[in-house]
């Protein structure tokens, strides 16, 4: 990993107007990757993640989506005049994509090596005899078995664990700077999963790609990010270190996220979830979004949304009241001057 910026985001807003009103899927995001690194945006389904990706991907059509940003620069251009073209000479070659659902991102109709081969004949010029060659190669390095011969099987005759491969070996086949893994695990059982994120951070390295990961999934993120970047409605409401995030969260969701882990060290550890669920995107509550739902609710959450601060090492956090701040000392809990309606995450 090294200091340049592959990837810089400012300020991006995405919403979604429609006859019942307007879904703001994305509030006022920032993003910075750097070169190498491993990114990974954690949050619940509905937070926001994925069209974040998709809008940096410049994937989203207009209409029904309207997206503004203030800066998207990728390895020093701009993108945000970027025209269809453009953006079609950087997505697959500079700029990859590994979808979530495997089965669907494939062509049904079309045989895995003919998909593979699309990219080289598209990106790399390559013949069709070199493209059959090196999409062979490709599949090889991802750990499919009998490569020759899985090149002319169609995805449905691939498991679960061979498909997302696939998609991989299609990601890094023009070796491109970005990588954005959208939930690349879904579906998988533990076993195939792990294998998978062994081939992906395997990949990652030795092609010194950077990468986005998007999950829910914690585990995933604690074998894989160097930074971690937490959404909640649209918003990014804490970004650490991934050592520091998991040693000691600063945002009361981030501090629920951790104790929704199962810990197997501990003999009769309960399952813990966060209470209630995330916001009808169209009817967010005023002043802190997560306040419904928070431990240490107070009037200013009700009232305010807090600014994006800066704490420091790295670190960046969305809340009135960061964990370890003296409005959350026991006594405070204790004497109720910090309020416990949704109940305690311990």
């Amino acid at each position: 990993m090294t200091d340049k910026t592959m990837l810089k985001v400012e300020n991006l807003k995405v919403i979604f107007p429609n006859a019942a009103g307007v879904v703001r899927a994305v509030e006022g995001v920032d993003l910075t990757v750097r070169e190498g690194e491993c990114v990974a945006i954690v949050g619940e389904s509905g937070s926001g993640k994925s069209v974040t990706s998709l809008a940096v991907m410049k994937l989203l059509n207009s209409p029904p989506a309207v997206t503004r940003v203030d800066t998207l620069e990728f390895d020093g251009r701009d993108l945000r005049q970027a025209t269809e073209k453009e953006m079609l000479d950087i997505r697959g070659k500079e700029m990859a994509m590994i979808f979530q659902d495997a089965l669907t991102a494939l062509n049904p109709v079309m045989t895995i090596g003919h998909q593979l081969d699309e990219v080289f004949i598209r990106h790399q010029h390559m013949k069709k005899k070199e493209a059959k060659q090196a999409s062979i190669l490709a599949l090889r390095l991802v750990g499919v078995p009998s490569p020759e011969r899985r090149y002319s099987d169609f995805p449905h005759e691939l498991s679960g664990g061979m498909r997302q491969r696939v998609l991989i070996a299609m990601a890094f086949a023009c070796n491109p700077k970005l990588i954005i893994a959208d939930e690349p695990t879904t579906a998988l059982d533990v076993t195939i999963q792990a294998q998978v994120l062994d081939v992906l951070k395997n990949m990652q390295r030795e092609h010194s790609t950077s990468l986005i990961l998007i999950t829910h999934d914690l585990s995933v993120v604690a074998h894989m990010a160097d930074t971690v970047y937490v959404m909640y409605c649209g918003r990014i409401v804490e970004k650490a270190p991934l050592k520091e995030l998991f040693h000691r969260p600063l945002h009361p969701y981030t501090e629920g996220l951790l104790a929704a882990v199962p810990r197997l060290s501990e003999e009769n550890h309960q399952f813990i979830q966060i209470p209630d669920a995330v916001p009808n995107p169209m009817h967010k509550p005023a002043g802190c979004t997560f306040h419904p739902r928070c431990r240490y609710c107070t009037q200013q959450c009700r009232d305010k949304m807090p600014p994006l601060q800066d704490m420091g090492d790295g670190r960046q956090v969305r809340c009135w009241h960061p964990l370890g701040g003296p409005n959350l000392t026991e006594d405070a809990l204790q004497d109720g001057s910090v309020g416990k309606e949704a109940g305690r995450y311990e």
